[in-house]
């Protein structure tokens, strides 16, 4: 490899994906994820890493971070040390960061509002599992375009917006009224670039969505709104980085 291609890599825009699920468990939610931002047009490398091996001194490499969802729960932690012990490098990141820009999906939604000491609930029998629901945000941004999506949901924790440390910390962007609990559905950092949605912007694949359970054209408008918002965060992360080195300039 000759040394001016060697420079290339080198500034290459790097992507960390924390893989929150436990080793072996049948998910595509990874894999979609991956295939959204190697698609996307924007120049950046993925690296992805399993929970277990994340380490908070590694955020430096990369100029945006994304934490996945999981068959886990954050409400666990409140009686399961050992569970808790497993995350807190996150948990450590999650406080600590406040520069780089972190998107957070489900667990990772919950583990972000855990770290700022949130009460986490779980809800009762089986939670939301596969659903696709219309959410309405008060206001757009940069990460979210429209007012009216559908999202994937698919989760048993939920966080209340009436919570005084998320009213503290986080502008609550969307809430959603669901089989009687009312949750939040997207939140950002008041201060620092975190992103925080309860709900799976990666979807399933096409094949997940079968016509005769989910309406093929909503099915197909969640998948694309949710490939947009995990674009407009790499995007977001790059221009993020270029500002940061002007300002060093």
């Amino acid at each position: 490899m000759s040394e001016e291609n060697s420079l290339e890599i080198e500034k290459k825009k790097k992507i960390l994906l924390i893989d929150n699920y436990s080793r072996g468990l049948p998910t595509d939610r990874i894999t979609r994820i991956e295939s959204i931002i190697n698609n996307c047009i924007a120049e950046v490398e993925l690296k992805t890493i399993h929970f277990t091996q994340f380490k908070t001194e590694m955020i430096e490499n990369y100029i945006g971070i994304i934490l996945s969802g999981s068959e886990l729960n954050v409400s666990s932690f409140y009686y399961d040390e050992k569970l808790k012990k497993k995350f807190k490098p996150q948990l450590d990141l999650i406080q600590q960061t406040d520069q780089i820009p972190v998107l957070a999906l489900c667990f990772g939604f919950h583990l972000v509002a855990y770290a700022y000491g949130a009460q986490i609930s779980r809800m009762r029998l089986f939670g939301l599992g596969g659903r696709v629901i219309f959410i309405l945000l008060k206001e757009t941004d940069e990460l979210i375009t429209q007012k009216n999506i559908p999202v994937n949901v698919h989760h048993l924790d939920f966080l209340s917006p009436n919570d005084c440390t998320v009213q503290e910390n986080f502008n609550v962007i969307s809430i959603s009224r669901t089989k009687g609990y009312i949750m939040v559905q997207y939140m950002r950092h008041i201060d620092k670039p975190i992103f925080s949605l309860q709900f799976h912007p990666e979807t399933h694949n096409p094949y997940y969505f079968h016509p005769s359970l989910f309406d093929e054209r909503i099915a197909n408008k969640t998948r694309l709104i949710g490939e947009q918002i995990i674009e407009n965060f790499i995007w977001m992360s790059i221009y993020k980085k270029k500002n940061l080195e002007t300002i060093e300039k």
